[in-house]
């Protein structure tokens, strides 16, 4: 486990700022739709804002996978199959560490945990404002935002996400051409011509 977060803490930043950038993107969607008071819009939004923080995990996360089936096919690393499951879970533990706690405040009426679990729950929509469209829904005349384990199954599709986009990487599998990118010839940096001097030049310069 010491080695995973050595080797692959980069990764979880990344994937961790990726979820941050997400967020901001979808709270102001939300907060745009909220003003103009329409409830199709804010949620229209929100999925598209989840979509295309899916998407960012999933293009970085199935790079991840291809760099490592070369390794995996030499010998040279061992193949875990789960590894983009494993990152994700990583990346994800501060929205676990809220989900707790906002667990906690609201299973049990203790005045501490109230307001911990406020604070949890203002910093969980922070961290996952992507999901502030949806979550502003009422089911049974309850808003999804005050149920605790709603905030534990908005983790689920991320990790779900990567643990596919891992394994398609590995294998090479693709469903999109923005994944390892490929230029053509034509688009590369042309490699410096080395330049021969005739012996009729070389003469001339010695005269």
């Amino acid at each position: 486990m010491k080695e995973f977060f050595k080797t692959r803490s980069y990764d979880m930043v990344r994937m961790f700022l990726n979820q941050f950038a997400t967020s901001i993107f979808g709270l102001v969607l939300a907060l745009a739709a909220g003003k103009a008071q329409n409830p199709t819009l804010r949620n229209v939004t929100s999925v598209a804002a989840i979509l295309f923080y899916l998407f960012l995990l999933y293009t970085m996360t199935w790079d991840l996978g291809f760099k490592d089936k070369v390794s995996v096919e030499s010998g040279r690393k061992k193949r875990v199959a789960l590894t983009g499951f494993w990152i994700s879970l990583c990346a994800n533990i501060p929205n676990l560490i809220f989900a707790v706690l906002i667990s906690l405040a609201v299973l049990f009426d203790v005045p501490a945990l109230s307001s911990i679990g406020a604070f949890a729950t203002t910093a969980a929509l922070l961290l996952e404002g992507m999901f502030t469209g949806i979550l502003a829904n009422s089911v049974g005349g309850v808003a999804l935002n005050s149920q605790w384990w709603v905030y534990f199954l908005i983790t689920v599709p991320s990790m779900v996400t990567c643990a596919i986009a891992y394994l398609l990487g590995l294998k090479d599998i693709r469903f999109t051409t923005l994944s390892n990118v490929v230029y053509p010839e034509s688009d590369r940096d042309p490699k410096p011509k080395r330049k021969f001097r005739s012996g009729r030049d070389s003469d001339s310069r010695k005269k």
